[in-house]
């Protein structure tokens, strides 16, 4: 907080007897990433040219709780816990999700 300076037309110098102190509560929606995995492919141009097998080097795919799915631990945890502990049915998250224009399907 910032503090303000109290100039008063008094001789003697104020003191500090006490603050009054105020506390809000503020509401902060979800937030929905995209996280990016790239790995770059390196391969042998001398092996290209010179026309010996080459290789191509990639590091391997991290590893995801649902093979070649695009959900999170962190996404899946948000759906289970909603489901199971606040009894939030699949089809009013999948309705939620669409306002941030992210297509959940109730069928995988």
């Amino acid at each position: 907080m910032k503090k303000k300076s109290v100039i008063v037309a008094v001789p003697n110098q104020l003191h500090k007897i006490g603050e009054d102190k105020a506390e809000k509560l503020e509401f902060i929606p979800a937030q929905v990433k995209v996280i990016e995995h790239i790995r770059p492919k390196y391969a042998c141009r001398h092996c290209e040219k010179t026309g010996v097998k080459n290789t191509i080097k990639q590091a391997p795919v991290t590893v995801s709780p649902i093979p070649k799915g695009i959900a999170t631990s962190s996404l899946l945890s948000q759906l289970v816990t909603s489901k199971y502990q606040y009894g939030l049915l699949l089809y009013r998250q999948e309705s939620m999700f669409k306002q941030y224009d992210i297509a959940l399907s109730r069928q995988t």
